[in-house]
């Protein structure tokens, strides 16, 4: 079948979608897609939801050759001993073109939201103020994520959660726009293993590092919404996506990334070869993660979800073409957002009072519904499709007993409480959990709490 538009976020109508229009490329594009479209029918899975071909895979994106581990560090702001805070160089301020002025630094780094090994490169349990002083930046720096909102000092200490506005910088769109004006609360997730996952952020928006870390970059470390791309240079990017890459629960998953490993295949073939079973408890709960979890946590030794689009070429894995792959990990509505457990609001502060959110969100047959946010909407407030409301990525469980509080909006304070929603009405009836139910007994439940506890 010829296709005239590849469109970046896999969204159906050129109204809300980034696509790309052919051209002059036209005959050498479809040319691409066939061969794509035969690789496809090979390998690949059609997910009708998404219009897009999904496999198991791991190909994750590479390091770009060259970069600097060491100077991605500096960049992030945390010291060699990955605990220590050090803003030396990781201070984003100066005059930028971009911004046409002078960029004020709010004091944040990347650290201040992702505080090193104790915590698995994210933050602690909250309340945040029992362990991080009042003066700390990622209290005094809160008006950058919450543009003067009154409920965001209290939700990021008591709660842990940063308001995110996913389009804040999009300048195609005027300010008052829903889509500028849209946003989250989310916790600050762990980076540990990012490198092992298909898409980045929790909700699988952006489609590489540094897509993900100019985003953070702009959004918490200053208060304008101005733009400063030329304050994260290129170079400086390929160093701080390779400083990420490299954090990892185990070096030994980093053979994941290396087809060329003597332990890549070793890895791959046996997806709990990291995993330090000793008990019958132990053993019993990898039966029943493999039985209930592991058709979504699926990636071999790291557990989160290996499903994803492959960037387009002509061999249908080119290196050569990543901006043509959509927001590239699988990602699923397990019923939380809507669960609201913390009773979020989602109305827009516009300085004087709080009104609500009106989103045009289309729907696959190209007919538009305006949608009143009242949850976390997911991945839907930025690809405007009626089918992504709710969605998330999958997240990787190494580490995952130093993990809590759980869920992408902390509602979750145990693991236990993570497996019995899991066993609950609320996710056996959600979008995927009806594809995917879950039913267990009290004695698996506690096997699978004994094998979490080991990951």
């Amino acid at each position: 079948m010829k296709l005239t538009k590849i469109c970046i976020a896999a969204v159906m109508t050129a109204l809300f979608a980034g696509c790309l229009n052919e051209g002059d490329q036209e005959e050498s594009l479809a040319e691409t897609q066939q061969a794509h479209s035969k690789h496809h029918q090979k390998k690949g899975k059609l997910n009708p939801g998404y219009n897009l071909f999904l496999f198991e895979d791991t190909a994750f994106i590479p390091a770009q050759p060259g970069s600097d581990v060491t100077a991605g560090r500096e960049l992030f702001g945390v010291a060699a001993d990955l605990q220590a805070r050090d803003d030396t160089l990781a201070l984003f301020t100066g005059p930028s073109f971009v911004a046409q002025g002078v960029v004020a630094s709010n004091g944040r780094t990347c650290f201040d939201c992702h505080r090193g090994t104790a915590d698995q490169f994210g933050l602690p349990e909250p309340p945040l103020s029992n362990t991080i002083p009042p003066t700390d930046p990622i209290f005094t720096g809160v008006n950058a994520d919450s543009g003067g909102d009154p409920r965001a000092p209290a939700l990021l200490d008591q709660h842990g959660l940063i308001k995110y506005r996913p389009n804040r910088f999009n300048a195609a769109r005027p300010a008052e726009d829903p889509y500028r004006q849209v946003f989250f609360w989310r916790k600050s997730p762990a980076l540990l293993n990012v490198g092992l996952t298909h898409g980045f952020l929790m909700d699988g928006r952006a489609r590489t590092l540094r897509e993900a870390a100019q985003g953070a970059v702009f959004s918490h470390t200053q208060d304008s919404d101005d733009r400063f791309d030329d304050l994260l240079s290129e170079p400086a990017a390929h160093d701080f996506s390779a400083f990420l890459l490299s954090l990892v629960t185990d070096p030994a998953l980093a053979a994941l990334r290396d087809e060329s490993d003597p332990m890549h295949d070793t890895l791959m073939n046996d997806p709990f070869y990291t995993v330090p079973i000793q008990t019958k408890a132990q053993r019993r709960g990898r039966k029943v993660f493999e039985k209930a979890c592991f058709s979504c946590h699926n990636t071999p030794n790291v557990f989160g979800n290996r499903d994803g689009a492959l960037a387009l070429g002509p061999d249908g894995l080119n290196p050569e073409f990543p901006s043509h792959a959509p927001a590239v990990g699988r990602t699923f509505n397990v019923g939380v957002s809507e669960r609201n457990a913390h009773n979020l609001e989602f109305t827009r502060w516009t300085g004087t009072a709080f009104e609500p959110i009106v989103l045009p969100l289309a729907n696959d047959d190209g007919t538009i519904e305006n949608h009143v946010v009242t949850f976390d909407i997911g991945l839907a407030a930025t690809t405007a499709r009626v089918a992504d409301i709710g969605r998330f990525k999958v997240p990787q469980l190494r580490g995952i007993a130093n993990l809590a509080p759980y869920f992408h909006d902390n509602s979750a304070a145990t693991l236990e409480e993570v497996i019995d929603y899991f066993d609950s009405p609320e996710y056996n009836q959600s979008k995927d959990g009806r594809h995917f139910p879950i039913h267990l007994n009290h004695k698996q439940k506690s096997d699978l709490l004994e094998f979490l506890l080991i990951l």
